[in-house]
């Protein structure tokens, strides 16, 4: 019992001396939080090169030449390969625009298509000439009541030509502003290798298969032809609106 005893008091002696080391840096812990102080501390910062006039820049010189010299090269390079193929675009196009028209010249069908399409294209204007005059003798007969004959006729003849010369004037700028529009519309989305070749398909096929087409559609070939390239800048300005929208 008394070694028990001694054990006790000795443990609780510890315990205590224990409790006080913990008790002192307790107390050295708030005083060191209450106590603190701002201390600068200097820290290295990269900062940009800048150049020194003394240094000895002979590597940096020589692999910039280097640079200079291959990137000439390869300019060089792709300049020539894009004449190359711009030629040789150029000379297919040519080969297959002169066969397909030493061929349309040979072909009875289309050369009889051509005629009948220019021959109702005539007859189309002057029909439209010859109504825009008697539209202009009909509105020009109001001069007719007018009692003086001189005055009368002046009317008249103002009448008529101011009335064909606004219809044939107007139609005709119309017809040039729709022109100038699908133009710019065709230089704006189909004026690349794709169109090339499809005018020269279509016309190929259409001089070729002339008679063959002639006898499946009673058509004449070069509206054909013309309906075709419409419905392909169509079909390829709503594609590429299309795809716009959709962000490819």
């Amino acid at each position: 019992m008394r070694n028990e005893k001694e054990k006790l008091r000795s443990a609780n002696v510890t315990i205590g001396e224990c409790q006080d080391k913990i008790r002192c840096l307790t107390q050295q812990r708030d005083y060191a939080r209450t106590h603190q102080k701002i201390v600068e501390i200097p820290v290295e910062k990269p900062v940009p090169y800048e150049k020194c006039e003394a240094c000895d820049r002979t590597a940096y010189q020589n692999e910039k030449a280097k640079y200079e010299t291959q990137k000439e090269r390869l300019a060089g390079q792709y300049k020539a390969k894009t004449v190359m193929f711009q030629t040789t675009l150029f000379l297919l196009a040519w080969y297959s625009l002169t066969t397909t028209l030493f061929q349309a010249v040979q072909s009875d069908v289309f050369l009889s298509d051509c005629k009948s399409f220019f021959h109702d294209a005539a007859s189309f204007i002057q029909t439209f000439i010859g109504w825009t005059i008697e539209v202009g003798q009909s509105v020009a007969q109001i001069s007719t009541k007018i009692p003086n004959p001189f005055i009368a006729g002046m009317v008249y003849w103002i009448l008529l030509i101011l009335i064909v010369g606004i219809c044939v004037a107007g139609t005709g700028i119309l017809a040039i502003l729709i022109e100038i529009k699908v133009i710019e519309l065709y230089r704006e989305k189909c004026w690349d290798v794709i169109t090339l070749l499809m005018i020269l398909t279509s016309a190929a096929v259409i001089i070729y298969f002339g008679e063959a087409i002639k006898k499946a559609l009673s058509v004449n070939l070069l509206l054909l032809f013309v309906l075709l390239q419409g419905a392909y800048v169509g079909l390829r300005c709503y594609l590429e609106s299309y795809l716009e929208k959709r962000n490819y």
